[in-house]
Formats: structure tokens, sequence, C-alpha cells
């Protein structure tokens, strides 16, 4: 019944609060009932299927499609984006995830991690800015609030997911390092079609000099490029980077490697590495 009553309380409902939807909070917190209606009822990819269809407004009448198109853009003047109603979604799947029993499920099905990464895709990079060297803003619009309450309720669930590698052994944190690792390649290089590419350019390198050293960087101008404050995939990198104690020495060489650089190096080539590095750090 959760699908449905998610529909009427994010569509239909005129008195929210009084929602029974917030039952879900009694349940949800339980851990062998959290277990439960995730090992059995697949409640998990239920609820990124909720926020992937309400946030690209793939809604007939007055229930929300299933399954929905996981290609389609978000787009942050929408009303998804204005409303308050999504914050009690992310807060169940948040209070799911965190959960001991629930942990080590997600750290035993690479699918759950998956799936989340496709959902941060989606906010990837979102209402990207360029700064004004000439002109002074007059005018902003409220649609960088709505995008950052969006962002942040979606921070917390990011937190709870890399919590969740606690549990998990060396292979099962290595294999989620270049899951979300190739999520945000595929994001930054163009591969999938989420940012604009009206403000976002190819990623390139160039060789600059530092001190009669030669270094390859990535080739960006933060007065002319545009800037983005909201990357959940990287939070959710460096939230399994705080696991990384889990790598011993015998446990990096179980899996052919010698230190965490081998590991991000069976990402992919130093490049990628960099693109990796570089994309959250323009804003700063």
């Amino acid at each position: 019944m959760y699908h449905r009553i998610i529909d009427s309380f994010l569509l239909v409902d005129r008195e929210g609060e009084t929602s029974v939807k917030y039952f879900a909070l009694q349940l949800f917190t339980v851990p062998s009932v959290a277990a439960h209606v995730v090992q059995y009822h697949n409640i998990l990819p239920r609820l990124l299927a909720i926020i992937t269809a309400f946030f690209t407004e793939q809604i007939k009448g007055s229930r929300i499609e299933f399954p929905p198109n996981p290609t389609l853009p978000v787009d942050p003047e929408s009303k998804a984006f204005k409303s308050k109603r999504f914050m009690p979604v992310f807060a169940d799947l948040r209070y799911l995830v965190a959960n001991h029993t629930v942990q080590s499920i997600i750290c035993q099905n690479s699918s759950h991690i998956t799936g989340f990464s496709k959902v941060c895709q989606m906010f990837m990079g979102i209402h990207p800015n360029q700064r004004l060297s000439v002109n002074h803003v007059e005018y902003e619009s409220e649609t960088w609030i709505n995008v950052f309450n969006v962002t942040l309720s979606l921070s917390r669930v990011v937190k709870a997911y890399g919590e969740a590698y606690c549990k998990a052994t060396p292979a099962q944190l290595i294999e989620a390092i270049g899951i979300v690792s190739q999520h945000i390649l595929a994001v930054c290089t163009l591969q999938e079609a989420r940012l604009d590419t009206t403000k976002y350019n190819p990623i390139l390198s160039h060789v600059v000099e530092f001190c009669s050293e030669k270094y390859q960087v990535i080739e960006f101008n933060c007065l002319t490029g545009a800037i983005s404050f909201h990357h959940a995939l990287h939070w959710l990198l460096a939230e399994l980077f705080k696991h990384v104690g889990l790598l011993s020495r015998e446990a990096l060489q179980s899996v052919n490697s010698q230190s965490l650089r081998d590991v991000m190096l069976m990402v992919g080539p130093e490049l990628d590495f960099l693109t990796l590095i570089d994309f959250p750090l323009r804003g700063k």
C-alpha cells in the first residue's frame, strides 16, 4: 500500500501533516520490519523510483508512474522542487538505510548502491551559474532555495548509504567505490545526458608549470565556466572513502592491488581520477 499512500500524500492530500504516511516512521525504524520490507518487498527500489518519477514529473492524473523512465531530466523550476512534501519521502529512505539490519543487505547486493547512484545522477550539477564579472546582481530567483532544499534532503540519505559500508567487506567497498566513480564519470564526461550542455563543456586537460615541474590538470576557468554546488555522487564517494581503513595491505593484495591509488586506477586512467576530484572543487 505504501506507494498508493505516497501518491495521495504527494499529489492529492490537502492536509499532508495528518496523512497515514507518517506511520511509516514507526515501521521503518524497527530493525526486523526494516530488514523484511527491504529484503522481501523491494521497498528501496520502490522509493528510488518514486523520487525519480516525482522529480522528472512522470505523473498521470493523481498517480506517480511506475516504473519511471530513468533518463528524463529534472527541471529546477518544476512544481516538484517547489513542494515541501518530498522531504518525508527522503526521510523514509534515510530511516530504512540507516537501520543496522538493512546496512548489511545494502553491502551484500551492489544493485542497491547502483540504484541510488542513478538517483544521485539526476541532481548532479543542477542549477549551474556563471560568475558575473561586470554586471551587478540585482535580482535572484528563489529557484536556488528550492534546489538546496532538495539536495539537502538528498545529502542526508547519501550519508546513510555511505555509513552502511561500515559493515562491508574490503571487496564490497572496492566494488561500491568503482560503481559510484563510474556514475560520476558518466555525468562529468557527458556520456549521460544530465548536465546542461549549453553551460558545461567536455572535459579537457592541459599542462601547467609550477615550481619548474609540469603537471597535467583539468582545463577550467572559474571566471567563465559553469559552477554548481550540487554534487551528490561526489558526496557519496567521500562517504565511502571514510571506510578505507577496511582496506588493509592484505585486503588489497587479495584484489591484486597495493594501495588505494591502484584501486582508483582500476576505475580509469589518471585523467579520469583528475575529473573525479576536480568537478566538485570548481565552486570552492
